[in-house]
């Protein structure tokens, strides 16, 4: 970009601090970043608050704008009906993804940013593909640019993971909501009960 000239704009999506760390290093020397953290189908409200309180300390250290969304558990419920006894990475999570891209979009549009993106990428249990798909679907329809970046290339995820710790972060282990977090019981109980 030439001196003097301005950066994009750009609305990052956020659920969780960790996830945050990877995306941000790779964007902030190439758009004035901003953080939207929104998360419906976070279960239960203490890991809501975990994880929110992860975002602003990677926002804080790295001096990034927060924006934080309202939560509202019931709008996830509400998106997710038809899907709810399908598995993780199904027709669920697209739901779910949708849901919190449109609401960024809107936010992205109405605060006049340039484009938005997701870390949801940075994420190995994530395709990165569906997610695209859907990030320039509700970009078109909201008029909005989707910034399609795969975080998780040149080992994004595990960079997180160290980021995670080098910073003292809150690190789940489910992707947030009530039904994946059953599931995440559900894979811990069967492997404690192979180790025996």
């Amino acid at each position: 970009m030439p001196e003097g000239s301005k950066k994009p704009r750009l609305l990052l999506h956020s659920c969780c601090g960790p996830c945050s760390t990877v995306p941000l290093e790779r964007l902030r020397d190439r758009y004035e970043t901003s953080v939207f953290f929104f998360g419906p189908n976070i279960h239960p409200h203490k890991e809501y608050l975990l994880r929110l309180e992860s975002q602003r300390s990677v926002c804080a250290r790295l001096g990034i704008e927060l924006i934080e969304g309202p939560y509202h558990p019931a709008e996830w419920g509400r998106a997710v009906r038809r899907f709810r006894d399908l598995p993780e990475g199904s027709l669920r999570c697209e739901s779910c993804y949708r849901l919190r891209m449109v609401a960024t979009t809107r936010l992205a549009r109405e605060q006049g940013f340039d484009l938005f993106s997701v870390t949801l990428t940075v994420s190995r249990h994530k395709n990165s593909k569906v997610i695209e798909r859907i990030g320039l679907q509700v970009g078109r329809a909201e008029g909005i640019a989707y910034l399609a970046e795969d975080f998780k290339k040149k080992d994004g995820y595990n960079l997180s993971v160290c980021r995670s710790r080098e910073l003292g972060l809150w690190r789940q282990d489910y992707c947030g909501c009530s039904i994946s977090r059953i599931e995440a019981q559900e894979r811990r109980r069967r492997k404690e009960a192979a180790s025996r």
